[in-house]
């Protein structure tokens, strides 16, 4: 159908060939003027009616285009709706099972997670019994460094005594080994510093063995007098004089038998009771009226409790003014207590510890 713009113009130049037709009939006097004007409104009349027909047709056909459009879109937008809710119901459904498939992987997440948990608690169990064990093996590592220390310190303090012993004394036999049971290098050297000062010329030795050897040795250098060995074990007496024998020290050194006897007396200044413990027999002293030395290493500590008591209250008397009396194992607790009895019963002795490998306490008559 021709556009409005087109039927106007149409309409319009047909009206305009009609009214030139219509003055045409009036001027050849075919027609009179006013039938002629009327004929011209009636043919501008049905020109304006035809376009506006025509454009009211067009508006329809348009308006029905715009209506069949707009069912078109209502008929696409419905099945758009009805596809939404399929794919909403879709998503509904997955997310259901999403959620449900959550909660499964969230409850065997929960559960992995609990036994890691409990995994990862052992482990830091584990760890600090390791980090426990460490620091108790790095303690025990600078215990053992310690003790290795001291020990290659203790052992080279015993050989530089050794050394000393050796150069100054020359044995002339080979001796048995010191330290352990016997006397240790140092103790040794301490005694044999106190006969080289001079004026000793009695040694009491309560105990034998090469301490018996190395302070005759001594006396036969320095002193010029005798050392007395009181020996308990009639075998082990035998052996010290075998000993005494093989250096040439028998004019110097005199090993005594003297067998332990329940011994007691003393003094106790708490509460005056008696002490008894067995001793050497007194017996094998009577002869020592000046004693200037009394070395202290027997009877060994495992016969009785403070078996070494008896020492002060029997030798004491058969002391000179300046004697030693030396006490050897001062480290252990028995030999401890032994010395602090001492001091505590006789007021008339000091005490000076010395350091030496068992420990030693030298106790002298005060001025």
């Amino acid at each position: 159908m021709p556009s409005p713009r087109v039927l106007a113009a149409a309409a319009a130049a047909g009206a305009a060939l009609a009214v030139a037709l219509l003055a045409w009939t009036v001027a050849a006097g075919a027609l009179a003027p006013a039938a002629a004007a009327q004929l011209a409104l009636s043919v501008l009349i049905l020109a304006a009616t035809v376009v506006a027909v025509a454009v009211t047709r067009r508006a329809d056909g348009k308006a029905l285009r715009v209506d069949a459009r707009t069912k078109r879109q209502e008929a696409a937008l419905r099945r758009t709706g009805e596809e939404i809710s399929r794919l909403a119901a879709t998503v509904d459904g997955l997310a259901g099972r999403l959620e449900e498939a959550g909660h499964r992987r969230a409850e065997v997440v929960l559960a992995a997670l609990g036994e890691d948990r409990m995994e990862l608690a052992a482990q830091a169990e584990r760890l600090d019994r390791l980090d426990a064990e460490l620091h108790a093996g790095r303690a025990e590592l600078r215990a053992g460094r310690a003790e290795l220390a001291a020990t290659v310190r203790q052992n080279y303090a015993q050989l530089e005594a050794l050394v000393d012993l050796r150069a100054l004394l020359r044995p002339r036999a080979p001796l048995p080994a010191l330290r352990g049971w016997a006397a240790s290098p140092d103790m040794l050297r301490l005694l044999v510093g106190r006969i080289a000062a001079g004026g000793v010329k009695t040694v009491v030795e309560c105990g034998s063995g090469s301490s018996s050897v190395w302070l005759g040795y001594a006396v036969e250098r320095f002193g010029g007098g005798r050392v007395v060995a009181l020996e308990h074990d009639e075998r082990f007496a035998r052996a010290t004089r075998d000993l005494v024998l093989a250096h040439g020290l028998q004019d110097v050194v005199e090993v005594r038998h003297a067998p332990l006897l329940p011994w007691s007396g003393g003094r106790d200044g708490d509460d005056g009771d008696a002490v008894a413990v067995p001793w050497y027999d007194p017996a094998a002293l009577a002869d020592l009226p000046e004693v200037d030395l009394v070395f202290v290493d027997g009877p060994p500590g495992a016969t009785a409790p403070l078996v070494r008591y008896p020492a002060v209250p029997v030798l004491l008397p058969h002391c000179t003014a300046d004697a030693w009396i030396v006490l050897d194992d001062a480290d252990r607790p028995a030999e401890r207590e032994v010395a602090e009895r001492w001091l505590r019963e006789y007021p008339e002795l000091a005490g000076t510890a010395h350091r030496a490998e068992k420990g030693a306490m030298v106790l002298r008559r005060t001025p």
